[in-house]
């Protein structure tokens, strides 16, 4: 018996999700398989500290704004800053503007590594995105740009 076009569309559409989740973990994990050992051996950070990093230059300089913008509880945050900070990557400081609150700096070495380290992961994902062809790598981008935002 023949399933109503309804139903094969619904049907179609959950294993059209199913695929994407699959193939999104595929690509997480081979970035990350990739880009550990170098982030590491290069700049003496992870995934994590990369991100944290970035927020940081992005204008989040207190840990509560990074714990909110990438999800984790505060007293992961507090372990990552740890490390950002012996590594002499960040300074901490009380902000003028709220004595209760600690502001986040990236030190000149913390910009630097920022910097060097988006490159890098820059470069290596711009590879992977040269397998397209110009108008299709441009058409991905905006459906993938499409699915990131939270609006339906």
């Amino acid at each position: 018996m023949n399933k109503p076009a309804a139903s094969s569309d619904r049907d179609k559409l959950l294993d059209q999700a199913a695929l994407y989740l699959k193939t999104m973990q595929q690509l997480h994990q081979g970035l990350a398989r990739q880009l550990a050992p170098i982030l590491d051996e290069q700049y003496n950070i992870d995934f994590r500290l990369y991100f944290i990093l970035k927020h940081i230059e992005g204008g989040a300089v207190h840990p509560g704004a990074i714990s909110k913008a990438i999800h984790l509880p505060n007293s992961v945050i507090t372990r990552h800053l740890d490390q950002l900070v012996e590594r002499g990557l960040l300074e901490r400081s009380l902000d003028a503007e709220d004595s209760r609150k600690i502001k986040l700096t990236l030190t000149k070495d913390g910009q630097r590594v920022v910097r060097e380290s988006n490159r890098t992961i820059c470069g290596i994902v711009g590879t992977r995105l040269e397998r397209l062809a110009p108008a299709r790598r441009d058409a991905f981008l905006s459906a993938f740009s499409a699915l990131s935002t939270d609006s339906e």
